[in-house]
């Protein structure tokens, strides 16, 4: 993984062993989503665990640490895959000094908290109503993530999720 230029990002990726030689969509999607300009990238994989990968290192790789507000915002069909999502991004980002990571899901004990960090992970029911009522701040994201897109947008959320967008 000669692309990535952030050491953090490398120390983080050589604590996990599945990811010492890339697959074959890795090998190819990763050099587009790292390389300057930003490009966007629609595709399929079978493995799970290979497409968060590369979604999430392309997150890592664009944030700007300095800058506290939200940056990336990744969308999901289940507050159990956006949990998932979370704990990867914070996995794989270890060795991000200040790297915060926010789950944007149901939770009875945060209703109410502003959704604050450099990456936000969510349902887009969740994140719409935090939004529209002010509590997640969408003017700094730069990367947008709709995991499972054609679930997503098959399932009507494809309205909320393009109003996430604007």
């Amino acid at each position: 993984m000669t692309f990535l230029r952030k050491p953090e990002i490398l120390k983080g990726i050589h604590q996990i062993n599945h990811l010492r030689k890339p697959s074959k969509i890795q090998e190819r999607a990763l050099p587009l989503l790292l390389g300057e300009p930003p490009q966007n990238l629609i595709t399929q994989f079978e493995s799970s665990t290979d497409k968060i990968d590369i979604f999430t290192l392309n997150i890592l790789h664009r944030l700007d640490i300095n800058n506290p507000n939200p940056q990336a915002l990744a969308l999901t069909f289940s507050r159990e895959l956006a949990r998932n999502i979370s704990l990867v991004v914070q996995e794989r980002g270890q060795f991000i000094d200040g790297l915060k990571v926010t789950a944007a899901i149901p939770n009875p004990n945060h209703r109410g908290q502003k959704l604050e960090g450099h990456v936000i992970v969510g349902t887009p029911g969740i994140v719409i109503d935090r939004i529209r009522r002010k509590m997640l701040d969408s003017r700094h994201i730069k990367i947008l993530v709709l995991d499972e897109a054609d679930y997503l947008l098959g399932r009507q959320l494809g309205d909320l999720c393009m109003k996430v967008k604007e």
